[in-house]
């Protein structure tokens, strides 16, 4: 099976970009780590002014580098029986007329795995202290390490989300709006 970094389509200039006042005491990274989160708080709201762009896309653009999903994006990742994925609801309102949309969510990827194949990945090292910071331009992936996720982050590594082909086919098939997709080498 393909694999593929998933990206935010930014592409069209007209897309929605929503931002974060109040997080409510959650940290932006802490939805990165790939725990389950027991205490989201659902007043979490993302404003987005339409004269800056009025498309609102299945994958939003937001401040916080959080993935934020429509419910057809959240339906078609279900189909597929995409495990690993908490759904935390999120409030998007327009800034301009304060219309409130509650059909969005935070899609918290607790699928983290440990399938960064370092030998064929394009990499930097810097040491930092006694640390060893790694800027990774292409990434390659352990076929036998990833277990048939659809969906996961890399350990050590967590920004970063990666798709199955499964996934990809399903956000083309279903024209999810908001998604690019960046092949990586799987060994």
């Amino acid at each position: 099976m393909r694999y593929f970094k998933l990206l935010l389509d930014d592409s069209n200039d007209n897309d929605v970009v929503c931002y974060c006042n109040n997080t409510h005491g959650f940290e932006q990274y802490e939805l990165s780590e790939g725990k389950y989160i027991h205490d989201w708080n659902k007043d979490i709201a993302f404003l987005y002014n339409p004269s800056e762009g009025d498309r609102l896309t299945d994958y939003l653009a937001n401040n916080l580098g959080w993935l934020i999903v429509s419910t057809r994006f959240k339906d078609v990742l279900c189909e597929l029986n995409v495990c690993g994925v908490q759904y935390l609801p999120v409030k998007v309102i327009n800034s301009a007329d304060n219309t409130t949309l509650n059909n969005y969510y935070v899609a918290n990827v607790i699928n983290v795995v440990d399938a960064i194949n370092l030998n064929y990945s394009d990499y930097s090292v810097i040491n930092l202290d006694d640390e060893k910071i790694y800027s990774i331009r292409k990434y390659a992936l352990s076929k036998n390490d990833i277990k048939m996720n659809h969906l996961f982050k890399l350990k050590g590594f967590e920004i970063p989300l990666f798709a199955s082909e499964s996934v990809k086919e399903l956000v083309t098939k279903n024209n999810i709006k908001g998604c690019d997709f960046l092949e990586v080498k799987v060994i």
